[in-house]
């Protein structure tokens, strides 16, 4: 048995697991938190995805809104192949509000992030208020 267990261990090249810990806190904290700590968030269709490695995809969007971030017409990001890596599974087609990180020419996200169908639009007032809030504290 343990010779077994042995052989079994030594077969694995790869292994992955992701966990985000949900947060407990009012939604107006967690928009809050994520603007803070994203470079760039804005809402978009997916117009294509392509393998980028082994184990990432490039998923390129047509911008719709920002509110985080100057972009040109489509944005080209990257994420891990499956949720068990942390990538998020965007679907060719839909519009997602996205949260992504990173250098202007090389943007990331996770299934971590809060990135959702935009048809769920909770965040949307809070980061109508952040938004508003950066400008003013811009000029």
């Amino acid at each position: 048995m343990f010779v077994f267990s042995l052989l079994l261990l030594a077969s694995a090249e790869y292994s992955f697991a992701c966990t985000c810990v949900a947060s407990n806190r009012p939604l107006n904290a967690q928009v809050k938190e994520a603007f803070n700590n994203s470079t760039v968030i804005f809402s978009g269709e997916v117009i294509s995805i392509t393998p980028k490695s082994e184990y990432e995809v490039t998923v390129k969007i047509k911008v719709e809104k920002s509110w985080k971030g100057t972009f040109s017409k489509e944005v080209a990001i990257t994420t891990n192949k499956n949720s068990a890596m942390c990538g998020y599974g965007f679907e060719v087609g839909k519009t997602y509000l996205v949260y992504a990180y990173g250098a202007k020419d090389d943007l990331s996200t996770t299934n971590c992030s809060r990135i959702k169908l935009f048809s769920n639009k909770e965040d949307i007032k809070y980061l109508d208020k952040l938004k508003k809030r950066v400008k003013i504290k811009s000029t």
